[in-house]
C-alpha cells in the first residue's frame, strides 16, 4: 500500500471505532478528500479526520462537513421513507425481505457514514401488482424493469424491488441463489418481512461484492460493509460460510479479502495478493469503471469463444449485424416480412455511419481497450485473487 492509501484507511478506522489514529508522514488530506468524494465516503473521512485531529478550521474540513450535512438529511429521508413502505407492505400483507444496504446503514456508528444510492427489497412477483397499488398510493414513480428489479423513485429515495437476489446473467451464482427465497426467514414480530440468516446474509453480500469486483470493479465503501458486518456479527459460523462458499467458487477470494481487510484495520502484513486488491478497488471509484467492465465483458466471452481476438471479431460482426430478435424491434417490418433482414442490415449500417459518429468512436474505443494483452492480463489478476467467471455453456 502507498502513503495514501494507508492514510485513507487510518481516517476510515478511526471513524468507524471512533478513535484516533496517527496518519502516516507525507500524508495529503487533499488528495483523501477527492478519493473519499469519488468514492461516496465522504463523511466517513469527516468524522474520521475529525478523531484524527484534524483542524475544523481547515477548509478541507468544512467541505466535508457540508457533504456530510447532506447525507444526514438524505438518510433521515431514506429510512423514513423505507419505514413507511416496510409498514404499507405489512398492512397488505405482502411479503418482502429488506437487503443490502438497507441492513447495514444501521451498523455504522452514524446512519451517514454509510451513504445508499438505493434501497433494496426483495419481493414475489406473484405479488406485484399489489405492490404497484402501494408504491403509487406512497407517490413513487415506476421507472425502468431490469432483468432482476422494479426500479421506483421519489424525491431522494430510489426503491429497487428485486425479482432474484442475483440477476440471472450472472450464471454461476444465480445458479447457487435462484430467486433468493428459499434463504428467507419469516421474522417472528408479526410482520410479513422475511430475513436471512446472519451466515447466509454475510455470504449474499460477499456474492454480491464478488460479482461487482470482477466485473466493473467495487469501491471502497462495500470493503468497508463487509468490515462493519463483520464487527456486528461477530459469532458467525465460519464452517458453513467455508462450506457455501466453496459451492459458489468463492472461498479462495473470501479468504483474500478477509486477510486484505485485516491488513487494513488488523495487524496483517500486506502481501502481493492483498496489495492487487487494495489497488483495484481504490482505483474502482464507488460502482467502478467502463474500461474494467469492457475488459471484464472481453475476458468473459473469450472463455466461450476461445480467445480475446475472437471475441473482438464477434463483437465486430454483432455491431454491423445485428440479430433479428433486435433488428425486428427496431424496424418491426421485419415482423411480417424476416426475408428483408439483409437489406434492413444494410439500412442500419447507412443510419449509423450517418448519424451515430459517437456510437461508432465509443465501441472503436472499446475494441481498442480490449486488445488480447489487456484481457488476458485482466483474467490473470482475477485468478491470481481467486476469481473466475465459472459459466457453463
Amino acid at each position: 500500500m502507498n502513503i495514501q492509501q494507508k492514510g485513507i484507511i487510518k481516517i476510515i478506522q478511526a471513524a468507524l471505532t471512533q478513535s484516533k489514529q496517527e496518519l502516516p508522514e507525507g500524508f495529503n488530506f487533499e488528495e483523501a478528500v477527492l478519493v473519499g468524494k469519488r468514492h461516496q465516503i465522504a463523511s466517513l473521512l469527516y468524522y474520521g479526520a475529525m478523531n484524527c485531529g484534524i483542524p475544523q478550521g481547515n477548509p478541507l474540513m468544512q467541505e466535508l462537513f457540508n457533504y456530510t450535512c447532506k447525507g444526514i438529511l438524505v438518510s433521515e429521508q431514506q429510512l423514513y421513507a423505507i419505514n413507511k413502505i416496510f409498514s404499507s407492505f405489512d398492512e397488505k400483507h405482502i411479503e418482502y425481505m429488506p437487503l443490502k444496504g438497507t441492513l447495514l446503514k444501521k451498523m455504522y456508528p452514524k446512519h451517514e457514514m454509510r451513504l445508499m444510492g438505493d434501497a433494496d427489497i426483495l419481493i414475489k412477483t406473484e405479488q406485484y401488482e399489489d405492490i404497484k397499488a402501494v408504491m403509487q398510493e406512497l407517490g413513487y414513480k415506476e421507472h425502468i424493469e431490469s432483468d432482476h428489479e422494479f426500479i421506483w423513485s421519489k424525491q431522494n429515495v430510489c426503491i429497487e424491488l428485486h425479482k432474484r437476489l442475483i440477476p440471472s446473467y450472472n450464471k454461476d451464482y444465480y445458479e447457487y441463489y435462484g430467486d433468493g427465497w428459499k434463504l428467507a426467514k419469516l421474522n417472528d414480530n408479526g410482520t410479513t418481512r422475511y430475513k436471512m440468516t446472519s451466515e447466509d446474509e454475510m455470504i449474499y453480500l460477499f456474492t454480491h461484492f464478488a460479482k461487482h469486483y470482477r466485473s466493473a470493479g467495487i469501491g471502497i465503501r462495500h470493503i468497508i460493509d463487509l468490515w462493519v458486518y463483520r464487527l456486528n456479527n461477530s459469532e458467525l459460523d465460519e464452517i458453513y460460510i467455508e462450506k457455501e462458499l466453496k459451492k459458489l467458487k468463492l472461498y479462495d477470494f473470501y479468504i483474500n479479502i478477509i486477510n486484505t481487510l485485516e491488513v487494513w484495520f488488523g495487524n496483517f502484513q500486506e502481501d502481493a495478493k492483498t496489495d492487487l486488491i487494495t489497488t483495484h478497488i481504490f482505483n474502482s471509484g464507488v460502482y467502478g469503471t467502463h474500461e474494467a467492465t469492457v475488459l471484464s465483458d472481453a475476458y468473459r466471452d473469450s472463455k466461450s469463444v476461445g480467445s480475446a481476438n475472437n471475441v473482438r471479431i464477434k463483437k465486430f460482426l454483432n455491431l454491423v449485424f445485428l440479430p433479428y430478435k433486435f433488428m425486428a424491434e427496431k424496424y418491426t417490418i421485419l415482423k411480417k416480412i424476416p426475408i428483408l433482414l439483409p437489406l434492413m442490415w444494410v439500412i442500419r449500417a447507412i443510419n449509423v455511419v450517418l448519424f451515430k459518429k459517437k456510437t461508432i468512436q465509443s465501441k472503436v474505443n472499446d475494441f481498442e481497450t480490449a486488445n488480447t494483452q489487456k484481457v488476458n492480463d485482466f483474467g490473470q489478476a482475477l485468478n491470481f485473487v481467486g476469481l473466475d467467471f465459472n459459466f457453463e455453456e
